[in-house]
């Protein structure tokens, strides 16, 4: 006499059928952000540009005041432990304004005193 299918066997072969049926949720979903990125990394350089600029408005004292301050919270964040994408994302603004103070000639012993 033989067995129809236990309930271990249903049980597996519902998993199986809930798994692949997340992966392929997640495939599609993962398409659906890969077609929004490159208007989004679009949107982000003409941010960034547009923050260029008003760095570059800013009188010489304003610009080293914005390297102080976007590396005093670049540095606060990294002895508080923040996260790592965290503190790539805050090098942004610190690498802005630092490229528009050595851009004017700004003497890296003023940044630093």
């Amino acid at each position: 006499m033989t067995k129809n299918g236990t309930h271990e066997t249903d049980f597996a072969e519902a998993a199986a059928t809930r798994m692949d049926e997340a992966a392929r949720s997640l495939l599609g979903r993962g398409r659906a952000v890969m077609d929004q990125l490159p208007d989004a990394v679009e949107g982000a350089r003409g941010a960034i540009g547009t923050a260029q600029g008003q760095v570059d408005e800013l009188s010489d004292e304003g610009v080293v005041a914005a390297v102080a301050f976007s590396a005093g919270v670049t540095m606060g964040l990294f002895l508080a432990g923040a996260p790592r994408v965290i503190l790539a994302l805050t090098l942004v603004p610190t690498a802005i304004t630092l490229r528009s103070a050595l851009r004017r000639g700004v003497r890296p012993a003023r940044l630093v005193n």
